[in-house]
């Protein structure tokens, strides 16, 4: 790669990740974070072979595994028992594969620690960037009354990014109505450990429970319950009280699990739609949440990440110097597979989060016995795998 400098803003995974594949490529990368600390946010998440193969390339796969848990498929029923979804990664052709149920705090070390090791990278923390300025031939980074200049700036800093915002102005960006409160528990007694577990009743009430980390004589998993925004504003007392119930009332064969939970264990999150049409512009380039951003119904968000950071920092060594070309290329092999999860996510959303009975029953009598069907299958398989529109990483 051109000895390039970089500033990268946004110092989770997918910022994480680029800096490793950018300075690994020769280039002298500053994370700008404007966290004080280091330290993951979020909760446990799918990881799919593709993301898998990207923490490979970055090196740290390993040590992911040694805690990670691997997922064979996903389950979904009804509350009465009736099946929407009963995927296998290992119905996929071509060789083995599987999730991998994760915390993000274990993808979060891993990478930070690898980063920690490169000379060429430099953070930054608490530096809250209040502006960038682009041209054709740098990016001034403004942090207070000082900026820096640099050839290329990354923009990775999440969906709520208001800088985003404020640099791309076709950017979509929308929350969504339903949001989720999740938490971590033990995983149920009788749960199988390789799957993907959900629950749903009519449209309007979700729960998932993901087995995310291997422990000495059983597993950790993600709880997440689908919410109203609205509805979880307030984290007293009662409420949480009211929270614990309900879930316990909606799975009791997850009940000698969610009995213990304090309020100060159930944490509420929003979504948002983002969507750029043009992510990149002079010698800046938005990537991850802060480019495209859906809710977590497909499991894709993180994957989604790493694959535009390592596929950046290859199309950047590839271009030979020519960054704006590079850019193109780089857009030019994420957009379709971007676009594809982001619309099937905006079509299967409302059919598990929404107060509309009749798209609960839609889901249950048309989509679900359609994708039983060998073509739909397959493809709804894929598309869990993140394998659709897929671009080489080789």
């Amino acid at each position: 790669m051109h000895p390039y400098e970089i500033a990268i803003i946004g110092g989770g995974i997918g910022g994480l990740a680029s800096a490793i594949a950018l300075a690994r490529r020769g280039a002298k990368v500053t994370v700008y974070e404007r966290a004080e600390s280091p330290g993951p946010v979020g909760a446990g998440f799918l990881l799919q072979p593709p993301g898998q193969a990207v923490l490979g390339k970055l090196g740290v796969l390993d040590d992911v595994l040694t805690h990670a848990v691997p997922i064979t498929g996903l389950q979904s029923k009804t509350t009465a028992g009736y099946a929407i979804l009963d995927l296998d990664y290992r119905d996929l052709r071509g060789p083995p594969r599987h999730g991998l149920g994760v915390q993000r705090s274990t993808i979060y070390s891993a990478l930070y620690h690898e980063a920690l090791r490169c000379d060429d990278i430099e953070f930054r923390w608490g530096h809250t960037v209040d502006t960038v300025a682009t041209d054709e031939a740098a990016a001034s980074v403004r942090v207070g009354g000082d900026s820096a200049s640099y050839d290329l700036c990354v923009l990775s800093a999440g969906a709520n990014s208001d800088l985003t915002d404020q640099l791309f102005h076709r950017r979509t960006n929308k929350a969504y109505a339903w949001g989720c409160v999740w938490t971590t528990i033990d995983l149920p007694s009788g749960f199988a450990p390789d799957l993907l577990h959900q629950r749903c009743r009519r449209a309007d009430r979700m729960m998932g429970i993901l087995p995310v980390l291997k422990e000495h004589g059983g597993y950790k998993a993600a709880l997440y319950w689908s919410v109203k925004v609205a509805d979880v504003r307030r984290a007293d007392v009662a409420q949480s009280a009211q929270i614990k119930r309900a879930l316990i009332d909606f799975w009791p064969e997850a009940a000698s699990s969610i009995e213990p939970l304090e309020q100060g264990d159930l944490i509420s999150a929003t979504y948002r739609d983002v969507w750029t049409p043009k992510p990149y512009a002079g010698r800046l380039v938005a990537i991850g949440d802060a480019c495209h951003a859906t809710s977590p119904q497909l499991g894709q968000g993180c994957t989604m990440a790493l694959l535009d950071a390592y596929l950046l920092a290859c199309g950047l060594e590839q271009g030979a110097g020519n960054i704006d070309a590079a850019l193109e290329r780089w857009w030019r092999r994420r957009q379709w597979q971007l676009q594809y999860v982001r619309q099937l996510s905006r079509f299967l959303t409302p059919l598990y989060q929404s107060d509309h009975a009749s798209f609960g029953v839609f889901r249950n009598a048309v989509v679900a016995p359609t994708g039983r069907l060998p073509g739909f299958y397959s493809l709804q398989l894929k598309t869990l795998a993140s394998e659709v529109f897929l671009p080489s990483i080789d």
